[in-house]
């Protein structure tokens, strides 16, 4: 019975060598309490069911893959009696690209799947930054 853990290690082994799961020694990745500190988000809009808006990176480094909290909050059009299946949903986009220090970078994103288009009430969409990736610390 000493094959699997053989096995296991011959695998562990060939993906460190092949540098799968590598990250560059350079870059670290940030998830920080506060991170409209370091990057903001402004000018969101949505229309026609894609998301964009701009990045703000407020500090004096460059970052990249920045990662966002998509928050698509549904509002019946009755609140008093609303529905029994709510669409509301969240998802995290992540805006690959350099964002250089005290620079802006626009992004676009399309939820897959799209938000469904009903009559009985409508989205709000929000963004906030949930993470990046800082690079040269």
């Amino acid at each position: 019975m000493r094959t699997f853990p053989s096995i296991l290690g011959i695998v562990v082994l060939l993906a460190l060598l092949s540098g799968a799961g590598v990250a560059r020694a350079a870059d670290t990745l940030i998830a920080d309490e506060q991170p409209s500190r370091i990057v903001g988000v402004r000018d969101v809009t949505t229309r026609n069911g894609v998301v964009s808006g701009t990045l703000v990176n407020r500090s004096r480094k460059p970052l990249r893959d920045v990662r966002l909290l998509v928050h698509h909050t549904w509002f019946w059009k009755n609140e008093q009696k609303p529905g029994d299946d709510s669409p509301g949903r969240v998802d995290y986009y992540t805006a690959h690209g350099e964002l250089r220090p005290d620079g802006s970078v626009e992004f676009t994103y399309r939820p897959a799947p799209p938000l469904p288009d009903r009559d009985d009430g409508h989205f709000e969409t929000t963004v906030e930054v949930v993470g990046w990736t800082e690079i040269g610390r």
